[in-house]
């Protein structure tokens, strides 16, 4: 659960921060009733903890601003006042309990477990759901009676899923619910606290997709049908491809671990052979890049070690205990690796869609379109949060949602916020945030808006929209038009590898991109391909085969009709020296297999947009 604390006492607010972490809790501070509000515009709090002696006002006046602004969780005010007037006015004001400083942390303590009870009405004390029981109280996990040991962060994981098991968790909602906002966790990370507490509970039997992903939203508890979310959504033609590709690619990944268990057990026992040493070799290479392509860093980084091993001593100088334990964390990591975590990590590369807006109907609806076309979704309420987000996230897209709730204010709402449609005037405030906004990012900004007179529309266009689009059209008809923005002609591509495993999950993680994609095992079906196709870019693996990358790029760049050509390197190769040697043949860009998807695309698609006429 998350608190805020607003107080500016940072010495008193330290001590009672770290109390409430220490008690499972996430906490922010702030030490003015200005940034409070700014706080709760951006996330969802459980509780606030509200000093009355404020440096920018009156706590009692913010308390009240804040239920105006529609907060409606428990407030506990702070007071060094005893007095029943302050008391009655705090109460009056909003608050529900009222705390006299000095206090005593024991005493606050029940008294926030008191408030936070009543958001918890007819929840158990032990959660208990689908053979899964959970204690907050001594933070024990069992599955079936065997016990479960979590880290902290997997029990908090696990309580926020059983609390709600129906409720589809965003990476977003997880991180604003488990960190305070100074701590944020990237959003790999997130996914490894995610993969863990997966493997855990597998490990005493529960079904390895526990943990549901619900592609493009976020997570939920899969139990049973009966605890099934609501928001399900119909996997897109990308997850269905990256799922075929790893079941059919995970058992060719055990095979090749296999061979390299063999080669443990041989230098073992000191007889490896020429033939196993060389297989050896081209297979822990092998998984080197297709472990790094379906985004798996550890798997990929143990393969590297292996082949490093392989590459840099003789058979006969190889240290068996370190290359079998390599070997074993290597089996663990393939074996281990559900059909889940593979789509997760490849489908994350796929293009970005920001959406703002407070209509949370709308907003859901127009995330399931988007997802059912590939997309990733992220979510704000505000313009503010969405430009709180653009530290941490990358969008290719921007939608917002111009509601008619924020051109009509309420009564009391300041002059400056309030709208006269006739002249075409939009409240000070929403432009100067547009403004900020896309000052930021410089990505098409779609705005979806109610009727508004040619005047207003032209500020809205002024203030950075990139496209303007009425509220009131189906989802999907507002889906297809902001892919439109983003996807023109398809981006003709021609990869060049010879592992097929690398080809199909490029395949499938490049093709919400709009890249028509030519994929080819041998390079010498190179030149046949670029009269057929006159690719716009061209992706390349160094070592392979018959002909390597770089003997390619040569031949190209001394070829008047191909000088011209986008070529990038995408190879396991990590060393300057063939780094330098890439862009000394003829190389635009030389990026490694286990980057993400989308920073691959748009890498490409800066290659493609700098390339000078020819």
């Amino acid at each position: 659960m998350r608190i805020l604390l607003v107080d500016d006492d940072e010495a008193l607010m330290g001590t009672l921060a770290d109390h409430l972490i220490h008690q499972r809790y996430a906490v922010d501070i702030t030490t003015d009733g200005r940034s409070a509000q700014g706080y709760l515009d951006m996330f969802n709090y459980d509780l606030v903890v509200l000093d009355l002696n404020l440096p920018d006002g009156s706590g009692v006046d913010f308390c009240q601003s804040f239920r105006s602004a529609g907060y409606e969780q428990p407030i506990l005010v702070l007071s060094a006042t005893s007095t029943p007037a302050q008391k009655v006015r705090a109460l009056d004001a909003g608050a529900d309990d009222y705390v006299v400083k000095p206090f005593n942390l024991d005493e606050l303590d029940a008294r926030i477990r008191a408030l936070l009870r009543r958001e918890q009405v007819g929840l158990p004390t032990v959660l208990q759901l689908g053979g899964i029981n959970l204690d907050p109280s001594t933070c024990e996990t069992t599955y079936n009676n065997q016990p479960v040991h979590l880290t902290p962060k997997e029990f908090a994981l696990l309580e926020l899923f059983m609390r709600r098991p129906s409720r589809v968790y965003s990476l977003d909602a997880i991180i604003d619910d488990l960190w305070a906002f100074e701590y944020s966790p990237s959003e790999d990370a997130v996914r490894t606290h995610i993969k863990g507490l997966r493997q855990k509970l597998s490990a005493v039997g529960a079904p390895k997709d526990l943990i549901k992903t619900v592609y493009g939203l976020g997570y939920r508890l899969n139990v049973s049908e009966a605890t099934a979310s609501k928001q399900s959504v119909k996997p897109s033609n990308t997850t269905v491809a990256v799922e075929q590709a790893w079941k059919k690619y995970q058992g060719v990944m055990q095979e090749r671990v296999a061979v390299l268990e063999q080669a443990a057990i041989a230098i073992e026992q000191g007889n490896l052979g020429q033939e196993l040493f060389q297989t050896s070799q081209m297979t822990a290479h092998k998984l080197v890049g297709a472990l790094g392509s379906f985004g798996f860093p550890l798997g990929s980084t143990l393969a590297q070690r292996l082949e490093k091993l392989l590459q840099t001593l003789p058979s006969s100088n190889i240290p068996a205990a370190q290359f079998n334990q390599l070997v074993q964390q290597l089996r663990h990591e393939v074996d281990e690796t559900s059909v889940e975590d593979a789509t997760e990590t490849v489908t994350a590369g796929a293009p970005l869609l920001l959406l703002i807006g407070s209509d949370s109907k709308l907003i859901e609806q127009l995330s399931l379109q988007a997802t059912q076309q590939s997309l990733q979704v992220r979510q704000a309420n505000t313009l503010i949060h969405g430009q709180r987000l653009l530290h941490q996230i990358k969008p290719q897209l921007v939608m917002f949602d111009l509601s008619e709730s924020l051109l009509t204010p309420s009564a009391d709402a300041p002059a400056s916020k309030q709208v006269a449609s006739p002249s075409g005037q939009l409240p000070p405030q929403l432009l100067k945030d547009m403004a900020a906004f896309t000052q930021q990012f410089t990505g098409p900004f779609l705005v979806l808006l109610p009727a508004l007179p040619a005047q207003a529309r032209l500020r809205l266009v002024q203030q950075g929209a990139s496209q303007l689009l009425e509220r009131a059209s189906p989802p999907p008809q507002l889906i297809t038009e902001a892919l439109g923005m983003m996807r023109n002609t398809p981006v003709k591509i021609i990869i060049v590898d010879d592992d097929p495993q690398i080809l199909q999950v490029l395949q499938v993680s490049l093709a919400p991109w709009n890249f028509d994609i030519t994929p080819l095992t041998d390079g010498k079906q190179l030149w046949a391909a670029l009269e057929t196709i006159d690719p716009d870019a061209l992706v390349l693996d160094v070592t392979m085969p018959g002909i390597t990358g770089f003997e390619i790029c040569q031949l190209l760049r001394a070829d008047p009709r191909w000088r011209t050509l986008p070529i990038v390197f995408l190879t396991v190769h990590e060393a300057e020296t063939t780094r330098g040697r890439a862009f000394r043949f003829g190389g635009d860009d030389f990026i490694n297999k286990s980057v993400a998807a989308s920073e691959l695309a748009i890498r490409i698609l800066n290659q493609i947009h700098h390339t000078p006429v020819s």
